[in-house]
């Protein structure tokens, strides 16, 4: 699934419903990959964030899988797409290591043994683009049961207060999740102009091009301070012959 559709909200979510259970003895841990340019790097980053701490003798991977192979824990593995030359790892600790689950986020197919994927598809949002269309909801208040709705709003409020979602102005946040196809990222950025623009004139915006979907916030990553950005994030991560399909394909 490309950025922004909200991969890393959701293992973390994930997270805190295993320790909120208490389902793994040593814990829950979370490994950001996105900072890491080289696979070798990837065996060092796991074994800081656990806590390990390598010795003389024998090879890094080695001591870390014997380490592992100890634990009873959770490891989730952020952002792998740039890295899956290196997710052998990955497949070496679920075999070695059986105390030890992997939950990974990737914008591309890890393609290992023993691999369950789940698809992270946008947020729900009413199909129709009018309130006059709808079947479900015709109030603005019965629209906030749809999650891209709640959060536009949420995010609306952020940028103006007084911001209420009404039946005036539903029909416009209804078509900006629809153009976006409920995308978290392009929500959030959209959201974040109704104090300069009204929600009609950010849906005309976005009709007309994604640039206007982007922050200069310091603390969002690089890849996903705008649509564009995290759209050529991917691209990047595409082989050549995918990239010449894609080509073909959009002529």
């Amino acid at each position: 699934r490309p950025g922004g559709s909200g991969k890393t909200r959701l293992a973390l979510e994930a997270a805190a419903a295993r320790l909120d259970a208490n389902a793994h003895e040593h814990g829950v841990f979370f490994v950001s990959l996105a900072p890491i340019e080289s696979p070798d790097a990837i065996v060092p980053t796991v074994a800081d964030v656990v806590g390990f701490r390598f010795y003389a003798g024998g090879t890094p991977e080695q001591q870390l899988l014997d380490y592992l192979r100890q634990r009873n824990l959770l490891l989730i593995m952020d952002n792998c797409e740039h890295l899956l030359e290196g997710v052998g790892l990955v497949s070496d600790i679920i075999k070695t290591a059986p105390g030890v689950q992997i939950l990974a986020t990737s914008r591309a197919r890890m393609n290992l043994g023993g691999e369950h994927r789940f698809r992270v598809a946008g947020m729900a949002y009413p199909r129709e683009r009018t309130p006059q269309a709808l079947s479900v909801p015709r109030q603005a208040e019965d629209a906030l049961q749809f999650s891209a709705i709640e959060l536009f709003s949420e995010g609306a409020r952020r940028a103006q207060q007084d911001f209420e979602l009404n039946d005036e102005n539903l029909g416009s946040v209804v078509e900006i999740c629809r153009l976006v196809q409920g995308m978290p990222l392009a929500i959030r950025l959209a959201a974040a102009w109704v104090g300069m623009l009204a929600p009609a004139r950010i849906a005309a915006e976005i009709h007309g091009s994604l640039d206007l979907l982007e922050t200069e916030r310091r603390d969002v990553p690089e890849r996903q301070r705008s649509v564009r950005a995290a759209a050529d994030h991917s691209w990047n991560l595409l082989s050549k012959r995918q990239r010449d399909v894609f080509q073909t394909l959009s002529v």
